[in-house]
């Protein structure tokens, strides 16, 4: 179901091993702790995929595209909660699907602009996110039954 890539990022998220700012300095490397989409606080986990401003921006949308009035999560901890929990505001799936697709966003742009001096709005990172899901669904719309339905609940609150 989920995409390859999305899913090993979120893997490597869900262990806290990305190779963040904060743990590239911890390694000696002479880098700024700081973020890279705000220069606001420092690079953890769960300050750049939840809390950064630029994340929050992209979370809000996502999360108001889900059906979602809450606009965030303030640790990992609570995402992953969020994550598992089966309500019908989306379907499950959805919601994991629409999940690693936003993490990953978030890091294609973290990286982007430290390596390519790149930046890209939070609307923009959103709309790359949305065509990522559409694709996806619609490439999976005849294999699994699953699926069929995905795509009105995605759109439903367009």
């Amino acid at each position: 179901m989920a995409t390859p890539r999305h899913a090993f990022l979120m893997w490597i998220a869900q262990n806290d091993r990305m190779p963040t700012r904060v743990r590239l300095t911890s390694w000696g490397l002479g880098l700024s702790p700081n973020c890279c989409l705000c220069d606001s606080a420092p690079e953890t986990r769960d300050h750049l995929l939840l809390r950064c401003e630029v994340s929050e921006q992209v979370w809000v949308l996502v999360l108001r595209r889900l059906g979602y009035t809450h606009s965030g999560f303030i640790t990992w901890t609570s995402f992953i909660e969020w994550l598992s929990i089966k309500d019908s505001t989306a379907p499950l799936i959805l919601k994991r699907l629409v999940s690693h697709a936003t993490i990953y966003s978030i890091w294609v742009e973290r990286n982007k602009r430290l390596h390519d001096g790149i930046s890209t709005s939070p609307p923009t990172i959103y709309r790359l996110i949305d065509r990522h899901i559409r694709d996806t669904i619609l490439g999976k719309h005849n294999s699994k039954k699953s699926f069929k339905n995905l795509m009105l609940s995605w759109l439903r609150n367009d």
